[in-house]
């Protein structure tokens, strides 16, 4: 009987994390589990992302991938749906990533003096109780330029022929991130908000609508998001609410018609990091299992 009780005990134990408390999460346009740019920490946190259904435990980022369902008469069956969209071209191998991995990777290029708008759509698999991280992983790159270990750039700058290197801030990307009510939103939150971002130094708030951001090379980039309050406004003075499981992010980055660099962004090169609350998640059990949680980086 003492073996019995010690065997449960155990048993209780190794599943208290996903019955308590707060984790570290993130979530990416499709599958999070099997997202290209996953390194050891994020697989760490997809192992150790569970929630007890009735189909046993299971770790959510297994089960993250919601794809476009249409109704009858072919509209939309939910507005929660994620994905990735482009003006700037088809896929295609991605010079800076593409060798990284054995499955490679592909992007959409933009090069000098056009213009482009990236899009993602990311569900929320947790309720955030934190400020949310907008990471983006770019790859920049000197205009007809194949190599990003001898021809790295970054958005906006050149050097112009007398060697002199110059930046133009308008030149640069800018970003728009609107949030959306999902299936379990704030009752009230009808209608989508711009997030703001804090400011880093200084933390001072910065509405992400056609907000300018430059980027290098293939580093990520991380914007930090205030974490929104029902019954507070953002600095458009437009009402905001307490996200919820299941609400999205619309992230929209155009690219303006005198950049400098040849630039490239694919599904995988927009990630949200934040903490939520263990016990308020949202998993899509319609659909199997999209990937067994693994890494690249």
């Amino acid at each position: 009987m003492k073996k019995v009780l010690l065997a449960l005990v155990a048993c209780m134990l190794l599943v208290t994390p996903a019955m308590a408390g707060n984790q570290p999460e993130f979530d990416a346009v499709g599958c999070d589990a099997t997202s290209f740019f996953n390194d050891f920490i994020k697989v760490a946190v997809c192992e150790n992302g569970t929630l007890l259904t009735g189909q046993g435990l299971i770790r959510i980022n297994e089960y993250s991938d919601w794809p476009l369902v249409l109704d009858p008469e072919g509209n939309p069956a939910y507005p929660w749906f994620e994905y990735f969209q482009t003006t700037a071209g088809m896929l295609l191998p991605d010079h800076c990533f593409d060798a990284l991995c054995t499955e490679g990777y592909s992007s959409a290029l933009i090069d000098p003096w056009n213009e482009a708008v990236y899009e993602w759509q990311i569900v929320l698999q947790k309720k955030p109780e934190s400020d949310i991280d907008l990471n983006i992983r770019d790859c920049v790159v000197k205009h007809n330029t194949f190599d990003i270990w001898t021809n790295a750039e970054q958005t906006g700058r050149y050097r112009a022929p007398w060697g002199e290197l110059v930046f133009i801030p308008t030149a640069n990307p800018s970003i728009t991130v609107m949030a959306y009510p999902g299936q379990y939103a704030t009752p009230g939150f009808a209608a989508p908000f711009v997030m703001d971002a804090r400011s880093m130094p200084l933390l001072r708030p910065v509405a992400l609508s056609q907000a300018l951001y430059t980027t290098k090379a293939l580093w990520e980039e991380s914007l930090v998001m205030e974490l929104p309050a029902t019954g507070q406004v953002n600095t458009l003075g437009q009402a905001t609410y307490n996200l919820h499981q299941g609400d999205y992010l619309r992230v929209t980055v155009t690219i303006p018609p005198n950049n400098t660099v040849d630039l490239r962004y694919g599904p995988d090169n927009v990630t949200v990091k934040y903490i939520g609350i263990v016990g308020m998640e949202v998993v899509n059990l319609s659909l199997p299992a999209c990937g067994i949680c693994e890494g690249c980086l």
